[in-house]
């Protein structure tokens, strides 16, 4: 069943607004807390990407230091997101989604990293002013410990539905402590800190506490798009209306695509969608090669079971392919150690050393499951080959590229080789033209437009 389908059982037909929790005063809706990590589950078979350990733990207070006086200075906007947004340009790790806004926009910006799956030196990144999101959640922490006692749900017995239409179980408990810890602890900070007057993050449904707190304060919010949204993405489906505090008031999209899908789903409470481009794609769409044979492929991988499936898949397919090309293997947050415990690699598969988008540029084709490099792939000047396994990529990115010339979707080994034996070369230019719909070219003219508008 799809993602969309399931969304629509459990929202048509259980009360979801009425799963709620009141503290402080308030009444929190919790659904939205908990559809993220129960699909999240249901999806790849685990709660979390990664859970919390002691050395998860000291990674994190040793990351307290980092930058941590930029705190206490007065900006116009603050900027929430991850480290694993950072690529390597022209020797700085940038963020991808906002170091072009922070350094060349006009707003003075800080950038509240969490710095949990990659780790750059401060010398080493182009933000201006970044600190780690540690300060926030060691603090978190401890009022979910100490001050935070058993939160009592109403209605706690339709959660119990969901969990049974669902199959799996999450610990409701501890999600709903981490967004009341965010919302209180972020109302002290707002109150003894200099106040922006915007926030930026990359994903709404892990901030749903902040997001509340800064929105009473009178805080506007804009969420940018940093992957896949459509009919695959639980975290942007919803069949009923739900309240707006928690979302975010805008939210900026690669291109129209994504935009026209915000306008036909209207339950979701943003109230602007924006499509703005890549920064990132613009920069290696200048790099690329252009190509003439397939002598260097680029797999992209994502973590859990799909990684490995994709790993066997390509292994088998190697074996019947004649001309045998270059297959490097871009992991994402799971170790290369990991897979070679797995697997015996033949000579032609060698694990990248580069970033995701320099291997891209770098090669003759993209391959993938469903990761949304595969869009990005086209607006660098690359073709896709998409393996369907278990029908996710037609499930997740069907809707963006089932019509794009220069992306192919295969389901078998057979019809791999086939399409790798047939493919014809075309420009670089041509391919990412083809792609206009789903990434807007010229992103920082859309970006400065943007800031100008926000800013008035």
């Amino acid at each position: 069943m799809k993602v969309s389908e399931k969304v629509k059982i459990i929202e048509s037909n259980i009360a979801v607004e009425n799963i709620v929790v009141k503290k402080f005063g308030e009444t929190f809706e919790i659904y939205p807390w908990l559809k993220v990590r129960l699909f999240h589950k249901n999806l790849m078979g685990n709660d979390v990407l990664i859970s919390k350990s002691k050395s998860v733990l000291i990674s994190q207070i040793k990351s307290l230091t980092y930058g941590f006086f930029n705190l206490f200075r007065k900006y116009e906007a603050w900027i929430f997101t991850n480290s694993s947004e950072r690529t390597l340009i022209e020797g700085k790790y940038h963020d991808k989604l906002f170091d072009y806004i922070g350094n060349e926009s006009g707003l003075k910006t800080l950038i509240i990293e969490l710095r949990l799956f990659k780790q750059f030196k401060r010398k080493t990144v182009a933000s201006k002013y970044v600190i780690s999101k540690s300060i926030f959640i060691l603090f978190e922490e401890i009022y979910s410990k100490f001050f935070l006692k058993n939160c009592i749900v109403e209605n706690e017995h339709l959660i119990l539905e969901i969990e049974k239409e669902l199959d799996c179980r999450v610990n409701t408990q501890e999600i709903i402590k981490k967004n009341l810890s965010q919302y209180r602890l972020m109302k002290f900070w707002l109150s003894v800190l200099p106040n922006p007057k915007i926030v930026f993050l990359t994903v709404h449904y892990s901030n749903f506490g902040y997001i509340q707190a800064f929105k009473e304060r009178g805080i506007k919010v804009i969420e940018m798009q940093h992957g896949l949204i459509g009919e695959g993405h639980y975290a942007y489906l919803y069949e009923k209306a739900l309240n707006p505090i928690q979302f975010p008031d805008e939210i900026c999209v690669f291109g129209e695509n994504e935009s026209n899908f915000f306008k036909l789903r209207m339950f979701i409470p943003i109230k602007k969608v924006t499509p703005i481009g890549s920064f990132v794609l613009d920069h290696f769409y200048s790099k690329s090669i252009q190509n003439e044979t397939i002598d260097k492929i680029c797999v992209s991988l994502q973590d859990g079971d799909y990684g490995e499936k994709l790993l066997e898949f390509l292994l088998q397919a190697n074996e019947l392919i004649e001309i045998k090309p270059l297959f490097i293997i871009q992991p994402r947050r799971t170790s290369e150690s990991f897979y070679r415990e797995k697997f015996d690699f033949p000579e032609n598969f060698q694990f990248s050393t580069q970033t995701i988008y320099e291997c891209i540029s770098q090669t003759d084709l993209h391959l993938t499951i469903f990761s949304t490099t595969a869009i990005e792939a086209l607006s660098i000047g690359k073709q896709n080959i998409l393996i369907n396994i278990e029908g996710n990529s037609v499930e997740f990115l069907g809707g963006q590229l089932l019509e794009n010339e220069y992306t192919f979707f295969v389901n078998t080994i057979d019809e791999f080789c086939e399409t790798i034996n047939n493919i014809k070369f075309v420009s670089k230019d041509l391919i990412a033209k083809s792609n206009a719909a789903n990434i807007k070219s010229d992103y920082k003219a859309n970006i400065k437009s943007l800031i100008e508008r926000i800013n008035k």
